[in-house]
This record gives C-alpha cells, structure tokens and sequence, in this order.
C-alpha cells in the first residue's frame, strides 16, 4: 500500500469512526428528545385552550358584574322588576351560549328572578355555588347588600374549547375527580395546567403514543439515509481534497487567518508546483505585495494630513488669541486642561486627544472683531458687548461645513464654549445637556485659565478667589459634575499650569 493511500485510509478512519459513533449515539437519543419536545408541543396546545378557557370565565364574570351595576339591579324591589331582570338574564345566558343559569336572590337567599322561566320566584335557592360566580350587589345609596347574582355554571360550558381528535383527548380533574373524559389511551403522553380563574380545575390533554411512533419512524428511516450519504459523502471528500487540495488551501487559509488577526501584509505562502493552486498562491503573493506597499503609503499620508490638519487647527487658534493680545501658552494650557477633564469624564483617549486638538479653536470667531472692541482696556457697552458675543457664531460658521472629524469637535467647541449650564449662555442659550460635552469641559478650561491670567482689560486672579467663583457657579456656568471633577484632581490641573507657564517678555539683562 502507497503512503498516499496510508494517509487516506488513516484520515477515513479517523474520520468515519467518531462520525459513526456519533450518529449512533444521537439515534439512541433521539426518541427520548422526540417524545420531550412533543410534550413541549402538547403543553403549548394546552395552554393555549386554558388561556381562552380563562378568558371565557372572565368574560362571564365582568358580564355578572357589569349586569350587577345596572340600574335595575339596585330596583329589585320595584313592580314588575323580576320580569325585567328575567329577561336581561335570559338573553345573556342566549348570548353567552351558557349551559345553567343566572340566578337574582335576596338577603335569605331566595330567588328574585332567574333566566330559568321554570323557576319558582322567592323560593330558596338550593344549588350551592362557588364564590367565583357568586357577584354581591349593593344599594346605591348606603352601600348595604340587596341581593346576589348567581350563575349556576357547568364545567361541560367549557368543553367547546377542547379540540378532541382520535388520538388526542381534553378531560378535566376535579378534587381529584375526572370530568368529561369520553375515552382512554393504554399508552399516551399527558400534561395539564389549572385554570388561573379557578386552581381546582385542572385541564388535562392526553395523546396516544402510537401516533408519536408511527411519526417517529419516518424520521428513523430518514436519519439512517442521512447516515449513508453522509459517510459516502466523508470518504468521497477525504480521497480528492488530501490526496491534492487540502494542505495548500489550508496553508492558504492558515495566512488569510494570520492577516486578519495581525494585519501583517508582509507575510507570503509557498506552494510547490505549477497547478493553479500554485498560481492562486504566487498572484495571492502579489496581491498581499502590492496591499502591503499601498497601506504603507496611505498610512504615510493619513499621518500627514492629520498632523497638518493639527498644526492648522492650533496655528489658527493661536492667531485667533494673538489677535486679542493673548499668548500661544493660552491655548496650550486649554487643551491640556481639556483633555484632562475629558479623560476624567470618562471620554475615551481617542475622543478626548480629539478634543485637545479641536479645543485651540474656541476662539477662532475673534479673528473677525475688530481690534477696537476686541482689544478695549476695560468693560464692553452694550453695543461692544454684542459685537464681541458674536465671535461664537462667527467661529462655527467657519467651521461648520468641513466633515472632517477634528473639524467638526472644533465646530462645536467654538459654538457652545460660551453657552451655561443654567441656560443663560451664548449664542442659543442652551442648557444642561443640551450642550455638548466638548462645550461644557472647554467652557470651564476656557475660564480657569482666562481667569488666572493677565488680559489687556484686567489682571490675573488669584487661586482663592478663582476657587470661590467655580464653587459659586456650579451648576449656574459649569456643568455640576465637571466642577466635582475639577476639585478633586486640582493637583494635575496646576501641574499643567505650571508646565505651560506664559513667559514674560520684559526680561532686563
């Protein structure tokens, strides 16, 4: 014998045998689960016939409470009420289809009225009846008991609900009584579920096993086809795929895997021959060369664009501070402090370097104020004051058509950096979280620093009254959360400020 028919018989055995033994043993247990899901199946029919069983008992029951409420309940006593009452009694029993009937009686228990026309008025009643169907009625006017509306309700109302066929049979138990049952299976499968309106009755559905069986074994004889085929099927695919295909298309699948997982384009599969499994692997080599070098390429100039784009974004803001006289460590200060708070917000890292890169864009609207009010000594009147206010919509329209994603933190930032917690911020006067949490955590970096800084129009704050003026506007200008966040890593806070420290210009050798 060949090694390659070695290798064929080895991996058909190893192959067959557990195959075999598996089926065999899923056949073995196949019965067992049969009949399991089949009582599944039963329990689900039977629910569904005590459910509407149940509904059919709760109609009947709101029905005896809506008649008790009726007007001429409350008149039992008047002339010619009994007449009337028979008759509302009759045509509900006529409507309801009902086997028995309704019964009015007084305080002592005998019969005003009844849907039975047989029945002799102010007689004692005699059947005794469940409190379920038993609906007190009571005076309109002192809320004393008058009379009770009775039903004298037959379990065989129900058995319209039960779909019986030869092998399969509804019956009821109670108080360990069988009721309605019109036959017997020597060997059946059998649930049963109490009525929710009433836990002695049990419904019961029982079927006969033999027509599980018969069932059964068409499915035997199809699972010993499928046995067959499949073993057929086993050796077939083990002779052609080992004997040709298989190693080198595992090889192949083997790097497609490795790809995936490590996104290494550099890897490369050998294949020995000519065959066009052979070639599939040598252009598969080419195609991994050529996505290789392209990645390398794109990923180049992804980094170049999104380094440019940050040196634009920080430039900019850096020019839109120049403009009112402020320094470049300014806007520093505000994305490291922004990043910070975002990072202890709970933002992601990816999410909050975004929004330290957007951030140097708060205040790029400023650009467009005139240096007049944009650099007045002292406070705005109201007129210089709006004008001034504008810069946050000013900034927006700038940015607001680029779908670039640093761009569009920028948008946001520049938009509602000066909108307040409270609602009576600018430019929309939004409030809570109808601002976005880039503009909350910029406002308050905006602020800290603005504050403890020299501007052209007032000296910096000390730490304490910066301190004070933060307490005092939590919840008012900041988000209540972000100031407790702020409180409690202080520390890292003036560790960034000291690091980006303004440096004077007025140095004297």
């Amino acid at each position: 014998m060949s090694f390659r028919l070695k290798i064929i018989s080895l991996i058909l055995l190893v192959s067959l045998v557990p195959y075999i033994i598996t089926m065999l043993y899923f056949a073995n247990t196949l019965r067992d689960e049969y009949f399991s899901n089949a009582k599944e199946e039963l329990q689900t029919q039977l629910s569904l016939s005590v459910g509407k069983i149940d509904q059919y008992i709760n109609n009947l029951h709101r029905d005896m409470i809506f008649m008790s409420h009726m007007d001429v309940m409350n008149d039992i006593y008047s002339q010619d009420v009994d007449r009337r009452i028979a008759t509302l009694l009759e045509k509900k029993k006529k409507d309801l289809s009902l086997e028995g009937d309704f019964y009015l009686v007084d305080t002592d228990d005998k019969i005003i009225a009844s849907s039975n026309k047989d029945i002799k008025l102010m007689s004692p009643l005699k059947t005794e009846f469940t409190p379920l169907y038993t609906i007190l009625i009571k005076s309109n006017f002192n809320t004393k008991e008058v009379a009770k509306l009775i039903v004298d309700f037959s379990l065989n109302n129900i058995s319209h609900f039960f779909d019986n066929e030869n092998d399969k049979l509804y019956y009821i138990i109670v108080d360990n009584k069988t009721l309605l049952k019109r036959k017997s299976f020597t060997n059946s499968i059998k649930v049963k579920q109490a009525l929710d309106t009433d836990k002695k009755v049990l419904v019961v559905l029982e079927k006969n096993k033999k027509a599980f069986i018969d069932s059964l074994k068409r499915y035997e004889l199809l699972f010993i086809v499928i046995l067959l085929i499949g073993a057929v099927f086993i050796i077939l695919i083990s002779y052609f795929l080992l004997n040709k295909l298989i190693k080198p298309i595992l090889d192949l699948s083997q790097l497609v895997h490795n790809i995936t997982k490590t996104k290494d384009y550099s890897s490369s599969v050998f294949v020995k021959g000519s065959d066009e499994i052979a070639k599939l692997a040598k252009a598969f080599n080419i195609m991994l060369h050529g996505i290789d070098k392209a990645l390398k390429e794109n990923n180049f100039l992804n980094k170049e664009i999104e380094e440019t784009q940050r040196e634009v974004v920080f430039t900019m803001g850096a020019i839109g501070e120049s403009r009112s006289k402020e320094t470049g460590n300014h806007v520093k200060r505000v994305a490291e402090y922004s990043k910070l708070l975002a990072l202890l917000y709970g933002l992601s890292e990816d999410e909050s370097e975004m929004l330290k890169q957007a951030s140097p864009m708060h205040d790029i609207g400023k650009v467009a104020i005139a240096d007049a009010v944009l650099n007045k000594p002292g406070r705005f009147n109201e007129e210089e004051r709006a004008i001034m206010d504008t810069h946050a919509q000013l900034g927006y329209e700038m940015l607001k058509h680029s779908q670039r994603p640093l761009l569009k933190t920028a948008a946001i930032v520049a938009y509602e950096h000066h909108e307040k917690y409270d609602g009576s911020g600018y430019p929309r006067g939004l409030a809570e979280k109808e601002i976005h949490i880039y503009g909350r955590i910029t406002a308050l970096a905006d602020v800290f620093d603005a504050l403890g800084s020299d501007r052209v129009y007032k000296k910096a704050w000390d730490d304490e009254r910066i301190f004070s003026l933060f307490k005092q506007e939590r919840g008012k200008h900041f988000d209540p959360l972000l100031i407790d966040i702020f409180f409690e890593n202080l520390d890292q806070f003036l560790v960034i400020r000291d690091r980006f420290k303004d440096v004077s210009t007025d140095s004297t050798n």
